[in-house]
């Protein structure tokens, strides 16, 4: 058995899968993706107070666009998210509006600052000289992640009605309404590509060749739509939390589904240094 185990453990799948292992528990991946999964929840709800009271000072359907996030998200985010969406949209205010993008700015700049930190460990990078240019840098990043969210929303919530109604000013071809529903989750994809990319390219020092950063993006992506459907499946169908903690229930999938997210994206970067790490050996 071990004569049969060795020649698959020395394979290049085998070393990679040795040292994705190594690399979990010597860089402290599960401390790590706690601590993350601590910040977005804190810039969860900043973000969906100045969202709801947009939506509600513009007098959107809120329903709506929980219902088309149905595929994205597990039952039980949706269900935190829409209640909290219609609250904070029935008492919302212009004083309101403005806490909620102040505290939009700050909670995900510390996000974004323990997702890059993880990310720098991730590839054995020192702490940063220049610290005033790195917060600057951190402080782009956090702007450009909200508009991709927003974008990211607008594009997942937009549709056919929507793009009916905008046909009474502008062209849109028949054809292209009815190819939206599915067209709007690829440009989705690519624009959660494009926001985790240039996560892992920005923590850098230096810029890095697409190599050192394409195919832990894509790990991460792909690792966050696998965790999240087989969460919603376990949620669904054998854990009830509500049995156990009431009311918290939901609070509890919601952490957990950020702790398995925060790890996924922490884990894609691992595997740019794993995969980088091997090419430095082998030459």
């Amino acid at each position: 058995m071990l004569k049969w185990l060795r020649p698959v453990a020395d394979s290049w799948p085998g070393r990679f899968l040795r040292n994705i292992v190594q690399r979990y528990f010597i860089h402290d991946v599960g401390r790590q993706g706690a601590a993350l999964a601590y910040y977005l929840l804190f810039m969860i709800f900043p973000f969906l107070i100045f969202l709801s009271s947009l939506l509600g000072l513009l007098n959107l359907d809120i329903s709506s666009m929980i219902r088309s996030l149905q595929n994205l998200l597990p039952s039980g985010v949706l269900d935190v998210i829409e209640t909290y969406f219609n609250y904070v949209s029935q008492t919302s205010s212009t004083a309101m509006l403005w806490f909620g993008l102040v505290f939009t700015i700050y909670f995900p700049m510390r996000a974004a600052d323990c997702l890059m930190h993880a990310v720098r460990r991730a590839y054995h990078l020192p702490q940063p000289k220049n610290q005033v240019f790195y917060t600057a840098k951190v402080l782009l990043y956090t702007v450009f992640l909200l508009v991709s969210i927003s974008l990211a929303l607008a594009l997942a919530t937009v549709g056919r009605q929507v793009l009916q109604f905008a046909g009474r000013f502008v062209v849109v071809p028949e054809a292209f309404i009815d190819l939206w529903s599915d067209l709007r989750f690829v440009i989705l994809g690519g624009v959660m590509f494009a926001a985790v990319g240039l996560l892992y390219a920005a923590a850098q020092d230096v810029r890095q060749p697409a190599r050192n950063v394409v195919p832990g993006v894509l790990a991460a992506l792909i690792g966050w739509m696998v965790v999240s459907a087989a969460f919603s499946f376990y949620v669904e169908n054998f854990a009830n939390y509500s049995v156990i903690y009431g009311a918290l229930g939901t609070v509890i999938v919601l952490m957990m589904w950020l702790n398995l997210t925060a790890v996924v994206l922490i884990m894609g970067a691992e595997v740019n240094g794993a995969l980088l790490a091997m090419r430095t050996e082998a030459s």
